[in-house]
């Protein structure tokens, strides 16, 4: 028997016969789920009976909100060979979700995804977790970004459930990775912050960068961030946000202005690949929503340009831009955000 999970705004629960009625009205819609690869609901006895078959499976929650008790979408643990990849190893497992139209762009599946993360992780040992989407379904894309996956691979010519030829993509998380984001926090960095901020730029310039430019071009782009002044010349213009360890320690950080240019995404040389760039990517984001902003600019080094790419965003053009005395070779990008 399932557990009912409680968090902020919702309560998951198994599915009852009871939820068929609510079921039907939101899972009949067009927009729901031709894009995950399975039929509206065409009555409420079609959804009765996903009740008492699909919906009956273990680790199937009604995500259903507690200020009006209304079952209004659906999230599940799924094991064995439900993801369809010839990725997935024993002992990981995917989680899959939607939710009515009336409550997009609220937060709430992020929100009950994350319980069933620490559900896998902390209850069922679970050792990494799925999830998959068909290209263009880019809300389902947005709520796995929010929740710390990080892409893995892409499988070309799946026939979804509708008996249709789709590309499907796979996002992936480690009980590692998981672990690892428990213990960041975010907050907004002051010019207070800028000695830690001028050690870490270096050391992950010097470092990470160096794959992919030459020694001489990497000092020279290291140097950037000597001088004080220009920093506080930055933070004029930049809203700066850091992802700290449990010490207090800044590990990454990141920052954005009100037109939506995101200026900066540096992480630690020792905190590369634990999804401390996607978590500060997806803060950025909020930002611009805060803004007001629909789309994001950015211009990335050659390094950071796989990480933005598999984040949804398109090369604008490649350029040469002037890091102190050399030019590099960077890309200007953008990202057409979707609430």
């Amino acid at each position: 028997m399932n557990k009912e999970i409680i968090t902020e705004r919702l309560v998951l629960r198994p599915w009852r016969e009871s939820d068929a009625e609510a079921l039907y009205k939101y899972a009949k819609d067009p927009a729901i789920g031709p894009v995950a690869g399975w039929p509206p609901h065409t009555s409420v006895a079609d959804s009765l009976e996903i009740i008492r078959t699909v919906f009956a499976a273990p680790e199937t929650y009604a995500v259903v909100l507690k200020a009006t008790d209304e079952p209004v979408g659906s999230v599940g643990i799924m094991f064995g060979d439900g993801l369809h990849s010839a990725e997935m190893q024993a002992g990981e497992a995917e989680i899959g979700y939607w939710i009515g139209v009336p409550y997009w762009g609220q937060g709430l599946i992020p929100e009950a995804v994350r319980c069933l993360l620490r559900r896998c992780f902390e209850d069922l040992g679970v050792t990494a977790v799925w999830c998959g989407y068909y290209d263009g379904n880019t809300k389902s894309r947005r709520v796995m970004e929010k929740c710390g996956f990080r892409f893995h691979h892409t499988e070309e010519g799946k026939t979804s459930p509708l008996g249709d030829v789709r590309t499907e993509h796979f996002m992936r998380m480690t009980k590692e990775e998981w672990e690892s984001a428990q213990h960041i926090s975010i907050r907004l960095l002051t010019e207070q912050d800028i000695p830690e901020m001028r050690e870490l730029f270096r050391a992950t310039v010097l470092t990470v960068n160096s794959k992919d430019y030459t020694k001489e071009e990497v000092e020279d782009w290291a140097s950037c961030g000597d001088s004080i002044e220009h920093w506080k010349e930055l933070f004029a213009k930049n809203n700066y946000i850091g992802a700290l360890d449990e010490q207090g320690g800044i590990i990454g950080f990141s920052s954005m202005n009100t037109e939506g240019y995101l200026h900066s995404m540096f992480v630690h040389k020792d905190w590369q690949h634990k999804g401390v760039a996607s978590l500060l990517l997806s803060e950025v984001e909020k930002m611009a929503h805060g803004y007001g902003v629909y789309k994001i600019s950015v211009e990335v080094s050659i390094t950071a340009r796989p990480f933005f790419e598999k984040h949804g965003h398109k090369m604008v053009k490649e350029q040469k831009a002037k890091a102190n005395r050399l030019y590099l070779t960077n890309y200007v990008m953008k990202k057409e955000l979707n609430y």
